[in-house]
């Protein structure tokens, strides 16, 4: 459908080319610094032009997150890093600091600012409050009921992004404290421990009522809610995971991107995929319905039950394990091991064979219980499958070269044409001429982003080196891709004001620097 925007995770370029490559509307992303994922690789401002090029080219949108709340000490660094964003193209910044927010829309005059979910918002009144502060779109808190996101539809011109998929967090978005409470490690400074997953006792009177990971969250999955989403106001569907890996960014996107463009139709092998690629303890559908939202069981991905372990012959070295499985086991499975609830083991399946149906052996170290559940948690020919998923744009190209003219090469995508003249004037042959099939060889050869659809030619009788046919297909591919890039960055330019940022030693203010506007 159009107007809705599939918004996906990149937490390191492999990732931003899996969201790439399975069909992204657009990408968020942070830098070394100032983002709510300061424990994963990230990009770095050397490499974020390119990584904004490279996606432009596709028409696909960049976001860069500065989703933390800011010392005093740090505003020159992070302006610094806003201005070198700016000037690589990126399209918006996910901004949670109310300070921050004004520096910048008083700095560079036309940036696009996104309230991050950070900021906690779930009902109209905080939403019109960030309006006022001249916020473009508003990334609204996982707790937001459905009633209420309409009424800020109705009551606002903002544009609404809303998680769909991901990890769930216990506490209220941007308003858990436990981290920086327990490890001095704010979840609002990007330094987040996930202490909610960790196993926990409860008691009363010192006697103890229950254990087990208590305040871990199942994942959630909005597949089912997406016409009711986008119907009450949600114009983009943002996938939770920066830090996870790039075949599950992949697939996520690749599931999204079809139930958008099929009238948010989807079947059980979507969820299914989903599941396989990570869950825990299955998925819900956020805080929509009455779902149990804590799985005690475990705080990691479970993946998918496929079979139970039939046998177990210790050797000294290696145990050989006999499964039953409905799963078609490949090489490079990854598989866990339940007694009841709790995992006792993991392998991953190099070697095995398969001795009758839905039965196989393999070897391993681990030490496997006789009668576990066994769970997929890497189908590796789906991730393959993800991961080989290549996106190109479609290219129709016509040549002419005739005898006393020049030659020219015309090139046409996405209704952008652009077109190259040669430098030689073109002589008739007297034994090689120019053939068709010559010219269609060379020009087809347009790189990893480009497929070539179809191509006409008007040859006369003349001789062209093939160095020459192939220096003019490059500098003709060149021409479009900039012309691409060039027509799918942002039309209103990011002008920075004339304000100067100075830096004061205050006495009374403990000594510390304070900024103003000059």
């Amino acid at each position: 459908m159009k107007n809705i925007e599939v918004l996906a995770p990149a937490g390191n370029y492999q990732s931003f080319l899996a969201a790439l490559n399975n069909g992204a509307d657009a990408i968020y992303l942070g830098l070394d610094d100032f983002n709510a994922r300061g424990n994963i690789e990230n990009f770095t401002i050397e490499n974020i032009a390119e990584v904004v090029k490279k996606a432009h080219l596709f028409g696909v949108k960049v976001y860069l997150t500065l989703n933390i709340l800011f010392h005093d000490s740090e505003i020159e660094k992070v302006l610094f890093l806003v201005r070198k964003a700016i000037n690589a193209k990126v399209d918006a910044f996910i901004v949670q600091d109310i300070g921050l927010c004004h520096l910048l829309r008083n700095t560079f005059e036309g940036i696009e600012l996104h309230a991050s979910t950070q900021m906690g918002l779930q009902n109209l009144e905080g939403v019109q409050f960030v309006n006022k502060l001249g916020f473009s779109r508003v990334v609204l808190a996982r707790e937001t009921p459905l009633n209420e996101i309409k009424r800020i539809k109705d009551k606002t011109n903002l544009e609404i992004e809303y998680f769909v998929q991901g990890a769930l967090c216990v506490s209220y978005s941007g308003n858990c404290y436990l981290c920086s409470l327990l490890a001095n490690a704010s979840g609002n400074r990007g330094k987040c421990k996930q202490f909610c997953r960790l196993p926990y006792a409860m008691s009363d009177d010192k006697k103890e009522i229950k254990k087990g990971y208590l305040l871990s969250t199942k994942d959630f999955c909005n597949l089912p809610l997406l016409k009711e989403l986008t119907e009450n106001g949600v114009s983009s569907l943002k996938i939770e995971g920066r830090a996870r890996r790039p075949a599950y960014v992949g697939g996520a996107v690749n599931v999204f991107r079809k139930a958008v463009d099929n009238d948010f139709k989807y079947d059980e092998k979507d969820i299914l995929n989903l599941k396989k690629l990570y869950n825990r303890g299955g998925f819900i559908t956020g805080y929509f319905k009455d779902d149990k939202i804590i799985y005690p069981n475990a705080q990691n991905h479970i993946g998918i039950e496929i079979g139970e372990v039939i046998s177990v012959n210790k050797g000294k070295k290696f145990n050989e394990i006999k499964i039953f499985s409905s799963h078609n086991l490949k090489k490079g499975d990854s598989l866990k091991f339940f007694e009841g609830n709790k995992e006792v083991a993991s392998v991953s399946v190099q070697d095995f064979k398969k001795t009758a149906e839905n039965k196989y052996i393999f070897t391993s170290t681990t030490i496997v219980p006789n009668g576990a559940k066994v769970s997929l948690i890497v189908d590796n020919k789906l991730e393959e499958e993800i991961l080989n998923r290549k996106r190109k744009i479609s290219v129709t190209a016509r040549i002419e070269a005739k005898v006393g003219e020049k030659a020219k090469l015309f090139m046409r995508a996405d209704k952008v044409d652009v077109s190259i003249e040669g430098e030689e004037v073109l002589q008739q042959s007297k034994t090689q001429v120019l053939t068709e099939e010559e010219c269609k060889t060379q020009i087809s050869k347009l790189g990893e982003d480009f497929v070539l659809t179809n191509v006409s030619c008007d040859l006369g009788e003349v001789f062209m080196r093939k160095a020459s046919l192939n220096d003019l297909r490059r500098k003709c591919l060149s021409a479009l891709e900039e012309k691409l890039i060039k027509n799918n960055e942002k039309t209103q330019k990011v002008r920075e004001k004339s304000f100067k940022l100075i830096k004061k030693q205050e006495n009374n203010v403990n000594n510390k620097n304070i900024y103003i506007f000059d």
